[in-house]
């Protein structure tokens, strides 16, 4: 009779992979369900935490899924392979020597430029700036009727905010118009509201502007709202990062480009598994492309004023449970046939394509974040998740599976 033939091991031990973000950091939210995700594939184990900036300026440690009383304890704790840290965590002492140190560190939504030491290790995944100039352009050049375009910074000297209004000058440049670029004052400075709105009301009208984030886009709306200028017929605005919490609490809505915080964090990801896997070849630094603009009130976006208020509308209300055409009639303020006629004319589809459209791309954005398909139909406006399944089919060409599997690659 044969031995029993002994059960073969992998030797390739787990890897421990710590998530570090800063308290609020939406973009880490985000992300972390692409992290659990892709954490769950690879076979880590992956452990979050959050820290926070005392009274003094120092990072201190908030939450964390295993029990520490600091970032060090936790450090010497779990002994991980690698980091994955958000935004201005970067600035945690334990980070910076673990990175000095050679351990697998990368930074997401960080630029290397902006550390204020002047030298960050590991590597760095950020938004691509060439990228929200392009979309911003394009809004802009194509709404906006005029020679003249605007940026306006972020207080402080970032490199983030330069690199941003730098990719949009060459836009502006290479189109034949006219770039003005606000010269903020030091933030500590009193009075820097003032400066902004002399700024504004001298900038030539029509002009259309690029706000660096949307926290700007909202002082300029604030400081237009102030000064009577009419957003977005004199003065158009568009953000950066598309924080609805944002851009619609304000008067008008803010239109804004939105940043990929799913892809930087799968890509972030990558850029870890391979360093883990060879420890003596760091990978390169890279930059994720936005994945489009949302507009809202604040740039124009149909020659119809009562088309405009349609497409807001819409955009506000699509997912509401039984939202339909017929809810559009009292917004355009004319009869159900004129509403169909005057939508198609100006947009080149029927207002049922609009509402699909927005339903669609909102169950995009919950399906990359990890949220289950049965949920997703629910909260985009389905009334059951046959019929999601069956509009997503339709009109996207492909099933709720294949899209999930195709993106994940």
């Amino acid at each position: 009779m044969k031995p029993a033939r002994k059960k073969a091991f992998s030797t390739t031990a787990k890897k421990t992979v710590l998530m570090l973000s800063v308290k609020g950091d939406t973009f880490a939210q985000e992300g972390f369900a692409i992290a659990r995700r892709e954490a769950l594939r690879r076979r880590w184990e992956l452990f979050s935490a959050e820290v926070f900036r005392d009274a003094g300026g120092t990072m201190r440690l908030l939450r964390a899924s295993r029990g520490a009383d600091s970032v060090a304890d936790l450090m010497a704790l779990l002994k991980p392979d690698g980091l994955v840290v958000w935004g201005t965590a970067s600035s945690v002492p334990e980070v910076r020597r673990a990175a000095d140190a050679g351990l697998p560190v990368v930074f997401v939504n960080r630029n290397r430029k902006d550390d204020a030491s002047g030298h960050l290790g590991g590597v760095c995944v950020c938004c691509d700036p060439t990228s929200i100039a392009t979309v911003a352009s394009r809004v802009l050049f194509f709404s906006v009727a005029c020679d003249d375009f605007a940026f306006v910074p972020y207080p402080g000297e970032l490199s983030w905010s330069r690199e941003r209004g730098d990719a949009f000058a060459r836009c502006v440049a290479v189109a034949g118009k006219r770039l003005h670029r606000f010269a903020r004052p030091h933030a500590d400075i009193p009075g820097a509201s003032e400066e902004l709105e002399r700024w504004l009301e001298a900038l030539p009208k029509p002009c259309g502007v690029l706000a660096a984030n949307d926290s700007v886009g909202e002082e300029v709306l604030g400081a237009c709202v102030r000064l009577g200028i009419a957003v977005p017929d004199e003065i158009a605005v568009i953000g950066v990062d598309n924080f609805v919490h944002i851009c619609e609490s304000t008067t008008p809505t803010l239109s804004s480009i939105a940043t990929d915080s799913a892809e930087e964090c799968r890509v972030a990801v990558e850029l870890l598994d391979k360093w883990m896997a060879s420890p003596r070849r760091p990978p390169r630094s890279r930059v994720v492309s936005v994945r489009g603009a949302v507009l809202r009130a604040s740039t124009p976006h149909a020659r119809d004023r009562r088309v405009a208020r349609a497409l807001e509308f819409i955009r506000l209300h699509a997912c509401e449970e039984k939202f339909g055409p017929r809810d559009i009639v009292p917004v355009m303020g004319v009869s159900r046939t004129l509403c169909d006629k005057l939508f198609r004319r100006a947009c080149g589809h029927t207002i049922l394509d609009e509402i699909h459209a927005v339903r669609l791309s909102r169950a995009k954005e919950l399906l990359a974040d990890g949220i289950a398909p049965d949920a997703v139909g629910a909260r985009c406006g389905y009334a059951s998740h046959d019929d999601f399944r069956r509009v997503f089919r339709t009109r996207l060409g492909t099933t709720i599976k294949s899209w999930l599997n195709h993106s994940a690659v």
